[in-house]
């Protein structure tokens, strides 16, 4: 059960840009198919599922980062290296689900251009 829930923010830890990376690969995904579609790159661009996806991606990679650096000071002064991580209850949920979402339309957009 932690790894779903410590699961994003171990990557991070394991890989720092790889919000970054997620993140650029959803807008560059959206770019290629609304550009494809002939659409404006306008308001409904970022509106688009992937888009708002890499944009949360690009956030939680950077809060994580703040975070691993805060709590490796703190478990430097405290000693202990356990902590609850409530945020990520509340976060990673919503990751997951905008992610799925992101597929999901990427994969519809993908069809329904064939």
């Amino acid at each position: 059960m932690s790894s779903i829930f410590f699961g994003p923010a171990a990557l991070i830890a394991y890989w720092p840009y790889a919000g970054v990376t997620i993140a650029v690969f959803l807008f560059a995904t959206q770019m290629l198919l609304t550009a494809k579609a002939g659409k404006a790159f306008d308001k409904t661009f970022f509106r688009e599922a992937a888009v708002f996806a890499g944009f949360l991606w690009l956030i939680f990679g950077f809060y994580e980062l703040q975070m691993s650096a805060a709590m490796d000071r703190a478990s430097a002064s405290e000693g202990s290296k356990h902590f609850l991580r409530i945020d990520l209850v509340i976060l990673v949920p919503i990751l997951y689900l905008m992610s799925a979402a992101a597929i999901y339309s990427i994969v519809r957009q993908l069809r329904n251009k064939k």
